[in-house]
């Protein structure tokens, strides 16, 4: 199984050694591992990387989703059968990949053919982070105990958040973040690469869910461990103001994450999901409502 390594980098000086380290280091190893850079403007690339790692250089930034395209399509021209996605302030177990093989050589022939997707299970330890597939914030309330990213499954009213059972160790997702997917390239092909026009938040989900609709199935591995956001910073930060009982919150993020997300996701609701209905629509415009006014100081 000739398997490619991917990492996505912009400004990511301070964290993309332990990353690629974190790759290197796998007991499973890499056939290759390729850098895509968004056009960075610190000393990212100012340094000198193993043989092994190839280095492309977007002269501007595409996004996340741009990224990963580029990583996809070097993939597939260099006739790899999976490409191992992950992002710079990501660092992955040791035998991250190896659980990720072992799983997939665990599968009847029929279901290998199924599957187009297997996915680590990323660890996230900010205060603050967007759930999955949701555009609220929700609070670790100050604890810094690492919090799983379970995913979600697509439905016909939206998708829900997975909830394993106890002991389930593997269980079927339809999406999550981009850092910890394991894709199948023959499948990539037939399916089409990430759309960069999402660029930022929600691509990662529309995917999955283009995915999934070309028949595919996609799984998580919860024993393939990787740590997401190392460096502990969200882009989103919240803050409570209180006027005796009313209590105000304000999100705050960079404008235009809060633009792409926003726009992203209603996109994806009112023109590509394909078992929308109005209650689905009516409650995702809410969602995104409810977002730009905590941006502006909505009530809690």
């Amino acid at each position: 199984m000739k398997i490619l390594g991917h990492i996505h980098t912009f400004n990511d000086e301070e964290v993309i050694d332990l990353s690629l380290q974190a790759l290197l280091d796998q007991t499973y190893p890499l056939d290759e591992i390729v850098l895509v850079d968004n056009a960075s403007t610190d000393r990212t690339l100012q340094r000198s990387f193993p043989e092994k790692v190839t280095v492309i250089r977007h002269t501007e930034n595409l996004g996340t989703s741009g990224a990963v395209a580029t990583g996809l399509q070097y993939g597939i021209a260099h006739q790899y059968d999976f490409a191992w996605i992950l992002d710079a302030d990501c660092v992955a177990e040791k035998d991250a990949l190896a659980q990720l093989v072992a799983l997939y050589e665990s599968f009847s022939p029929g279901l290998e053919a199924q599957v187009w997707r297997l996915s680590s299970l990323p660890m996230e330890r900010p205060k603050w982070a967007v759930l999955e597939g949701s555009v609220r914030l929700a609070r670790f309330a100050g604890n810094t105990t690492p919090q799983p990213r379970h995913g979600i499954v697509f439905t016909s009213r939206g998708y829900t958040r997975v909830a394993p059972i106890a002991g389930q160790a593997v269980y079927e997702c339809d999406g999550t973040i981009w850092s910890g997917n394991l894709f199948k390239l023959s499948a990539v092909k037939k399916i089409g690469l990430p759309n960069p026009d999402y660029v930022l938040d929600w691509g990662e989900y529309e995917y999955g869910y283009v995915g999934k609709s070309h028949g595919y199935r996609a799984f998580m591995h919860q024993s393939s461990l990787l740590k997401h956001n190392i460096t502990g910073i969200s882009t989103a930060s919240f803050t409570t103001y209180r006027m005796g009982r009313v209590a105000f919150n304000m999100i705050e993020m960079p404008p235009i994450r809060c633009y792409y997300l926003v726009r992203n996701v209603l996109y994806f609701w009112l023109y590509e999901y394909g078992d929308r209905n109005i209650q689905t629509i009516i409650q995702k415009v809410y969602k995104v409502l409810m977002l730009t006014l905590a941006q502006t100081g909505g009530i809690d």
